[in-house]
């Protein structure tokens, strides 16, 4: 049986998130909601959906789709999110999840209340890749881990009407991709941050464009992690423990990964060409629904509600709260 699929919101994500559903065993695109109909309709025809609507809650209220996909901007996930969890729909919202932990720890209540699936679409944590890390950390390969260091940079065009630069629209470099390198490094160590600490820069809207965090954990591990608007840096991470090291080409869309021993010997390699990684998030949360799962084993609800209080005390730290 197929889990038939509903997206709401249909931008630049969305786009890329249907292309992958189009090619992914055991799912299907079945309808799509925007604002405007014609919209919906180009979106519908373009990557084959069956429905296509003007209103988010006739999608929601579809008997005929099983999963909603929401692809809105930051700043509409709290609400969306909760209207589907309202009317008992699963739901697979873009990252992050929400902004703050209020609405993290209300959500994640309401979807347990209601029995019904939630899951953050942190696609990172579902990579074979990244997978294979968690393994060999767990099995004790490099020891016990010390430091976790990840980054994910980019150059943009600064545009305070733009989704990265608009408080407005949620904007800023720790949502949009301050959370892969956060959730890289709590995936890893299965636990909470005990001591968190940041610096950033703010754009004249107070909106954090670039920012260096450091994390430590309960068992003495430390993290430390960049994110932003503009610098290009290579983005990869290493997971450096007391008998070597692991080294990932890439924090947030690993492909290959490196073992190190102690002497700096490469003892394994695991190396997994993906087209797209979005691939594995949706046939992991379509195999989770399957399953009658009320959310993922990769992501679990908590993990998203601890990074969530992670984003209010850097945000705190930097005035934007």
């Amino acid at each position: 049986m197929n889990i038939r699929f509903g997206i709401i919101g249909l931008g630049a994500i969305s786009n890329r998130f249907a292309k992958v559903l189009k090619t992914a065993k055991g799912a299907e695109l079945t309808a799509v909601a925007s604002r405007e109909q014609a919209r919906s309709d180009a979106f519908a025809r373009k990557y084959g959906a069956k429905k296509a609507f003007a209103r988010y809650l006739n999608l929601i209220d579809d008997p005929e789709v099983d999963i909603v996909y929401i692809g809105l901007t930051n700043n509409f996930h709290y609400e969306m999110v909760k209207l589907c969890l309202e009317h008992h729909k699963a739901v697979l919202c873009e990252k992050p999840l929400v902004t703050n932990q209020k609405d993290a720890v209300e959500l994640v209540a309401l979807a347990r209340a209601n029995h019904t699936f939630l899951m953050e679409a942190m696609w990172t944590r579902c990579l074979p890749a990244y997978q294979q890390a968690k393994v060999w950390v767990k099995a004790g390969k490099i020891g016990e881990v010390k430091l976790i260091r990840s980054d994910f940079n980019y150059k943009a065009a600064y545009d305070p009407e733009s989704r990265l630069f608009n408080p407005k629209l949620a904007g800023g470099s720790l949502f949009d991709v301050g959370v892969y390198p956060l959730e890289f490094a709590t995936g890893i160590m299965t636990e909470t941050p005990v001591a968190v600490c940041g610096q950033a820069q703010l754009s004249p809207e107070n909106v954090d464009v670039a920012a260096v965090i450091s994390l430590r954990f309960t068992s003495g591990a430390l993290a430390d992690l960049s994110c932003g608007f503009n610098v290009v840096t290579p983005n990869n991470a290493v997971i450096y423990g007391t008998k070597g090291r692991i080294e990932l080409d890439s924090g947030y869309n690993p492909r290959k990964i490196e073992l190190f021993d102690e002497k700096n010997k490469c003892i394994a390699r695991f190396h997994q060409p993906v087209t797209d990684g979005f691939i594995y998030q949706i046939q992991h949360s379509a195999e989770s629904f399957r399953n009658g799962k009320l959310e993922s084993d990769l992501i679990p609800l908590a993990d998203t509600v601890v990074c969530a209080g992670i984003f209010d005390k850097l945000r705190k730290q930097w005035g934007e709260i």
